[in-house]
């Protein structure tokens, strides 16, 4: 008798542990079965069609490689072309003050000959801006003088109809803008009915070479503004020194339509 309920219980036991792992087992599909279908529905998310790409491209799935990443262009903002054509140098000329003048509207020349114009300017306004602003363009005494609160001493300018300081910004703005400041109030000093210069001499930069207009930059109804690049050289200059420092020359159309220098610096 308790051989037959040994063999019973033991039956049992073998039923119920069965029943368990088929159980576990069917847990463990449905899990799987469940994984399955959640990535399938993210696979299938991820190659859906773009909404932000025109082209309707799909996106697949992301994978980890050991590739190195693929290189990247930056766009970069095109500099404005530089013309190509040759100028008419004969559109244009210089007044008698050194201002440009051209023969008919310089709205339909070219921007190689409105660049070559420039040039002409530029190099006019240079030579203007040293006589001013380092030098003396007038005959001087240096035997009458006054000082200013430095006491830098001023000579009294000798030519006849140069009697205020107006007299002088009218010789300067004959090839100057007047929209622009300067510095002649600080280097001219009217006194005793007469004005005295400074005549500020010192020398040029050795290490200059040229000055080249090179391109158009922006425009107005009354201002061209130029890109000029200013050229230096010598085996003793500063090596910290580029070669070629880059700044903004303008000229402004006046109302009688001769160009005069705006914006300038002057390189040397």
């Amino acid at each position: 008798m308790k051989r037959i309920i040994s063999a019973i219980i033991a039956f049992s036991a073998v039923l119920t542990i069965a029943s368990c792992n088929n159980k576990k087992s069917s847990e463990k599909e449905s899990k799987n079965s469940s994984i399955s279908e959640t990535t399938a529905e993210t696979v299938q998310a991820s190659t859906q069609p773009d909404p932000l790409d025109p082209a309707g491209k799909t996106t697949a799935p992301a994978t980890e490689t050991s590739s190195a990443p693929e290189e990247t262009t930056v766009p970069t903002s095109e500099a404005p072309a530089k013309p190509t054509e040759a100028p008419d140098v004969s559109a244009f000329e210089y007044n008698d003050d050194g201002a440009v003048i051209f023969e008919n509207s310089y709205e339909k020349e070219s921007d190689a000959t409105l660049i070559a114009a420039a040039q002409s300017l530029f190099e006019s306004a240079c030579r203007t801006e040293w006589k001013f602003t380092i030098g003396c363009p007038y005959n001087t005494d240096v035997e009458d003088y006054i000082e200013n609160e430095f006491e830098w001493q001023f000579y009294r300018i000798t030519d006849s109809g140069i009697t205020t300081l107006a007299d002088v910004e009218k010789d300067y703005y004959k090839v100057f803008s007047r929209k622009y400041p300067n510095l002649l109030n600080q280097l001219f000093i009217a006194g005793n009915g007469a004005v005295y210069a400074l005549n500020a001499s010192r020398g040029a930069d050795i290490f200059y070479e040229k000055s080249t207009i090179t391109e158009i930059t922006s425009r107005t109804d009354e201002e061209i503004f130029f890109t000029v690049e200013n050229h230096y050289s010598g085996t003793d200059r500063d090596p910290d020194m580029p070669e070629i420092r880059t700044d903004t020359f303008s000229v402004v159309i006046e109302n009688d339509g001769a160009w005069r220098a705006g914006k300038f610096n002057l390189p040397y």
